[in-house]
């Protein structure tokens, strides 16, 4: 029992070390480590501890230590089941902020009623039965959204790494639930909870394999050279590179509509002039917003999520891009088949698309180019398609067209920040983004949200 107190104390250190502070899901991931560490210290006080300090006449600590092992055995018993079903809530996110918090709290009654079923004197009597009935609900439960959090999840990533968070944890609190809440229920005075700590072990083994091989719980110890992808993402400068890709493409907008609208005024049409120079202003904007999104001394994309309705924010990009398309003979189709309100961040969303939208349009080189906007639902999720006729991409680049300034295009002026940005963008909102391409063909980009990020309340209700 003592190892399962070394361990589970071990790895709340490293938690607590290793992770951000605001990082919830993991205190209450430290919450059960240290409630079930605490348990088996008691465990292991009155079996190991205790015995071995009267063998050596240290005969002054033991009433403390009796108490300790009373309390600790109480508290560990009625926490575990608690902060496993807290944790495995804060990490799926299947609940919004303000129904958490009430959960936080009425999950507790049954920990404050076994205050009263419980005897203290003169040795701790827990009434497993009673503990049972709550306990149950609330580890079951636990390991029902834990697998379908990772079932769920459409970034492959993310998938995996939700995957290696629920073999580490699930197997080993559903040891603790069957053999220390089950069998002591059954029989109370059952030795087969001291099988407990081969749970953990493997546990503890699968978590460091893990750390080492692939990374879980957010840790990962560097012992190979990553994968050049996310090597690359760090060379990024904290959005600065990302703006002037924004201002590189709003610029050559502005340009375009500043031709318009002189060409306008010279034919006295000063109705197009008015909705050129309108359109300028909608680029000059963009940029403005793009501002406020992006830190200018850090690598963070920073979110200001709201409930947005998918189909419009399409149809505005399309809008933006449409006169230009239309000067160089592009057609743009649209299947927009979702009607879905999504949680995201309109501005970084939009961005992300309009990037998608313009390197479609810059890739046609033939007479007749053809744009596909599509929108549908899938199993998991959203997903939103965009489709060119354009000249492709070769397949010895596609491996690399994530890459911060990386680009298949060979002008001066491209900088090749569009797709990682689009990149960065969408795993920020939880998401994931595909390349299909074929030379002398056509490129098909697929950007797919989880069901997490939609919102089933429409913006009009």
């Amino acid at each position: 029992m003592l190892f399962i107190f070394v361990f589970n104390l071990l790895f709340s250190i490293i938690l607590f070390v290793s992770q951000p502070k605001e990082n919830e899901a993991n205190r209450w991931m430290i919450a059960f480590a240290m409630s079930a560490g605490i348990g088996a210290l008691s465990e292991s006080l009155v079996s190991d501890i205790i015995p071995t300090l009267q063998k050596m006449e240290v005969i002054f600590l033991l009433p403390f230590l009796f108490q300790v092992h009373i309390y600790f055995q109480f508290l560990g018993e009625v926490i575990s089941p608690y902060a496993i079903l807290m944790y495995s809530i804060v990490y799926s996110k299947i609940v919004k902020v303000e129904i958490k918090k009430k959960l936080s709290y009425i999950l507790t009654i049954p920990m404050v009623f076994m205050v009263f079923v419980t005897d203290f004197y003169p040795d701790i009597a827990i009434n497993f039965r009673v503990l049972l009935v709550w306990a149950a609900p609330y580890f079951l439960i636990a390991s029902y959204i834990m697998f379908y959090t990772f079932r769920s999840e459409i970034n492959m990533y993310q998938k995996q790494s939700k995957f290696r968070v629920f073999i580490v944890l699930v197997p080993a609190w559903l040891g603790v639930f069957l053999f220390n809440y089950v069998f002591r229920a059954i029989n109370p005075h059952t030795e087969l909870f001291r099988l407990v700590p081969t749970f953990f072990f493997i546990a503890y083994m699968l978590f460091v394999a893990y750390i080492f091989l692939h990374g879980a719980f957010g840790i990962k110890v560097k012992i190979e050279q990553q994968h050049i992808l996310d090597k690359s993402m760090q060379i990024m400068s904290g959005g600065t590179a990302i703006l002037n890709h924004t201002i590189k493409n709003e610029v050559s907008k502005i340009k375009f509509f500043f031709n318009i609208a002189k060409d306008s005024i010279e034919k006295k049409d000063f109705n197009e002039a008015k909705n050129s120079i309108e359109s300028v202003f909608s680029a000059i904007e963009g940029i403005d917003n793009m501002v406020d999104r992006i830190r200018s001394k850090t690598e963070e994309i920073v979110l200001k999520e709201t409930s947005v309705q998918l189909e419009e924010l399409i149809r505005d990009c399309i809008d933006k891009i449409q006169p230009i398309c239309n000067s160089k003979g592009i057609e743009i189709k649209t299947q927009l088949k979702a009607d879905v309100t999504l949680h995201c961040d309109n501005v970084l969303l939009a961005e992300a698309i309009n990037n998608i939208l313009n390197n479609a349009m810059e890739a046609i080189i033939v007479p007749k180019g053809q744009i596909l906007v599509q929108l549908f639902k899938i199993k998991n999720g959203i997903s939103i398609e965009v489709s060119d006729n354009g000249i492709g991409i070769p397949k010895q680049e596609m491996k690399r067209i994530m890459e911060p300034f990386f680009s298949t295009k060979k002008q001066i002026k491209n900088h090749g920040l569009g797709l990682s940005f689009c990149y960065k963008a969408i795993r920020a909102h939880d998401g994931e983004i595909f390349v299909h391409s074929e030379k002398d063909k056509g490129t098909s980009v697929i950007i797919q949200f989880p069901k997490s990020r939609i919102n089933p309340t429409k913006l009009n209700a």
